[in-house]
């Protein structure tokens, strides 16, 4: 219980600290060349870097460096977040700009360099987002729920979507399993007996029987 009292205290420490940050931020010049929809995505955006940044790799902002980023911007963003295609297109104009505005402000050392990396990694956060197999099983299950078309604030209509994904996904792999124990099917042709062509044999001719008589005397006979 301590170690968890501890690291909600450090969170509320963190959140408050990049609050801050972030109302400075919205005055800036560095944020005025953000388009509509970056600006309106931008305090999702910094929010969540900066707490999956703590909860997931243990970095405070202090600690923020181009491993933090490629593994928070890359890896967990796209895994974590079930977000739509424009959040994840802000990502790097927006955290770029943030960080660009807190080495304006000598707030963060290694801002400057920060935000030139997070650049570089756009094309990579979009691409990375929109895949699939790099999605978290709650991700995925969000993702499929709106792709349905299902509210997704909704909670009654989450649930009846879970038991029916929950069916589907039974279904599934029940039908894979019977695919995987089903014997092999043969296609087996109807024999046709084989006879050998006889000739026979004259009555002054040996017995094919082998009893060294006249065929006359013997099976002939």
């Amino acid at each position: 219980m301590a170690d968890d009292s501890d690291f909600q205290t450090e969170m509320q420490a963190i959140h408050q600290q990049v609050g801050r940050w972030f109302d400075a931020f919205v005055g800036s010049p560095q944020y005025q060349p953000l388009t509509e929809i970056q600006r309106e995505k931008a305090p999702g955006i910094i929010r969540f870097f900066a707490e999956y940044s703590f909860s997931y790799i243990g970095a405070a902002p202090e600690q923020w460096n181009r491993g933090v980023l490629e593994e928070c911007c890359l890896e967990i963003l796209p895994r974590k977040m079930s977000a739509e295609l424009a959040f994840f297109q802000a990502v790097a104009p927006v955290l770029a700009a943030f960080l660009d505005f807190l080495a304006s402000q000598s707030w963060l050392s290694n801002a400057r360099e920060l935000s030139t990396i997070v650049k570089g990694f756009h094309k990579q956060i979009v691409t990375a987002s929109q895949d699939g197999s790099n999605w978290g099983p709650a991700k995925a299950f969000i993702m499929a729920a709106e792709r349905a078309g299902v509210n997704t604030c909704d909670q009654q209509a989450m649930s009846q979507f879970l038991v029916e994904h929950n069916l589907r996904q039974i279904v599934r792999m029940e039908a894979q399993q019977a695919v995987l124990i089903a014997p092999p099917t043969y296609v087996t042709a109807l024999a046709t007996p084989f006879r050998h062509a006889q000739t026979k044999p004259g009555r002054n001719d040996p017995c094919p029987c082998g009893s060294g008589k006249k065929y006359k005397r013997c099976c002939g006979a």
